[in-house]
């Protein structure tokens, strides 16, 4: 049996024994993270072609231009719980507010870790004017370490993040590594110098992504 996503158009490949005959199934597309329902089949050894349709209610914006071509070969099906289902992409205010957590967390752990290291520094072989570039490095990698450890890990999203019930995921809605955290980090040098036009994008795009998202493929949805 084929099941196609109404949303992307994605193709899903499932055992005809998987939904028993009569009985409807709802599931998640991993591909774009659209509701799928799959309705009842008749009782017959054929294979026939199930046309998934959209739940009602509120549905995740549809794509006007999607990352992947139409009809395009998914792989298997797997069935997606409730628990870990799409639940909509986190909008511009409730990432606002998480960065101001996370901005007002290193504020407080730069200020006390810069501060020791630049005091060290300065009292043993260095000037005060190298303690302050050194507290301002220092600064610097404690936020790339922050967001690219913490975002990559298995909680996938810093404080402020986990605060809000938000987290960092690939296009696919998985776990994203290290090195696409770090990218993603970096991305925000860019968002930042074109006049924080990459971080205003989250209102206006369909998937509530900035510049810095789209650079790393990523995505920012809710946990709850």
């Amino acid at each position: 049996m084929k099941i196609v996503c109404p949303t992307c158009n994605a193709i899903y490949k499932i055992p005809d024994d998987t939904i028993p005959p009569g009985k409807s199934a709802v599931a998640t597309c991993k591909k774009c993270g659209g509701r799928i329902v799959i309705e009842p089949r008749a009782e017959t050894g054929s294979d026939q072609t199930a046309q998934a349709e959209p739940l009602s209610g509120p549905q995740p914006p549809a794509f006007q231009q999607p990352p992947f071509p139409p009809q395009a070969q998914a792989g298997a099906f797997q069935f997606i719980t409730e628990q870990d289902a799409f639940k909509g992409y986190a909008g511009f205010w409730k990432r606002f507010a998480a960065s101001i957590i996370d901005g007002l967390i290193l504020m407080v752990c730069g200020f006390i870790i810069g501060g020791f290291i630049g005091f060290v520094y300065r009292f043993t072989a260095g000037t005060s004017a190298g303690a302050g570039a050194l507290g301002n490095l220092g600064g610097i990698i404690l936020g790339w370490l922050y967001f690219a450890i913490m975002e990559s890990s298995p909680t996938q999203g810093t404080l402020g993040k986990m605060a809000l019930g938000i987290k960092v995921t690939d296009l696919s809605e998985n776990r994203i590594s290290f090195g696409r955290a770090t990218g993603r980090h970096l991305g925000k040098i860019i968002s930042t110098f074109i006049f924080l036009i990459g971080y205003l994008m989250v209102a206006f795009t369909s998937r509530k992504q900035g510049l810095h998202d789209m650079m790393a493929g990523c995505l920012v949805v809710n946990r709850r």
